[in-house]
């Protein structure tokens, strides 16, 4: 594929927002371009990464209208997408959707031939609700690692990446609130700010922010409680392995007494 393409992404957590509203309803109504409709941009990011690769790796150029570029930006390397000179991001959040016709004039195709819409749909049972991180910030300490007690997270040769998206507790942007470098976002976190993705970020509002959240959720002594976390964690790793091994005999021994 060559032609250029518009993605869109319509949030769960977003889609009725009155900004995502006016632009799927105006997009429904431009048929010079080649739109592919993304039902969560967070969750095909996490769970079709090759399909989303071969999209935005491919073509002469990509109009990608979503939340905050720079979550956006680092959901897309969680994806295995890094180069992304020839995206245009537009920022639903920020941006004023009326501006959205203009910027899709340098995107319609140029023959008059129509272009069916696609969708790529994720899994509308899952919220899609996880962090990403930001690499440029991140120094790899691992406290985020060290807090969540449900295997987000895993530090390995010096790197903290987020290995297990959908064990992320819907709504619960704690781990972020305490990273010593700001360094994790939370596309879909409603507060927005620097935890929801946004690129302006006074750096020392945010280290005011930081101490005051770091006391309320660790307390004083941040190295016993993040012990105390990582003994909780690895009881409640045990209870998941034993619920799914009690699952795993119940299911055996349903077979044996239907055969």
């Amino acid at each position: 594929m060559s032609e250029n393409i518009v993605l869109f992404c319509n949030c769960q957590i977003k889609k009725d927002n009155s900004a995502w509203i006016k632009t799927a309803t105006r997009l429904n109504h431009t048929d010079d371009i080649r739109q592919i409709t993304l039902t969560d941009l967070c969750g095909v990011s996490a769970m079709n990464p090759d399909e989303l690769a071969g999209l935005i790796n491919h073509p002469v150029k990509v109009l990608l209208i979503a939340c905050h570029p720079r979550a956006v930006r680092f959901l897309l390397n969680k994806a295995g997408i890094c180069e992304t000179d020839h995206v245009r991001f537009f920022n639903l959040v920020e941006e004023n959707p009326d501006d959205l016709m203009t910027v899709l004039q340098n995107y319609r195709l140029p023959g008059p031939d129509t272009v069916q819409a696609r969708e790529i749909v994720s899994d509308p049972s899952w919220p899609a609700w996880y962090p990403v991180i930001d690499e440029i910030r991140c120094n790899s300490c691992g406290q985020c690692s060290d807090f969540c007690l449900f295997g987000v997270y895993q530090k390995t040769e010096g790197k903290v990446s987020v290995v297990n998206p959908k064990n992320c507790k819907n709504n619960c942007p704690a781990c972020a609130r305490i990273c010593p470098r700001v360094a994790i976002i939370f596309p879909k976190y409603a507060p927005g700010g620097a935890i929801g993705g946004s690129e302006s970020m006074d750096e020392t509002t945010e280290m005011q922010r930081l101490q005051q959240d770091t006391d309320a959720i660790l307390g004083s002594d941040i190295y016993q409680a993040l012990e105390q976390r990582k003994l909780k964690r690895r009881l409640v790793i045990r209870e998941d392995e034993m619920e799914q091994a009690i699952r795993e005999r119940d299911e055996a021994l349903k077979n044996v007494m239907n055969k």
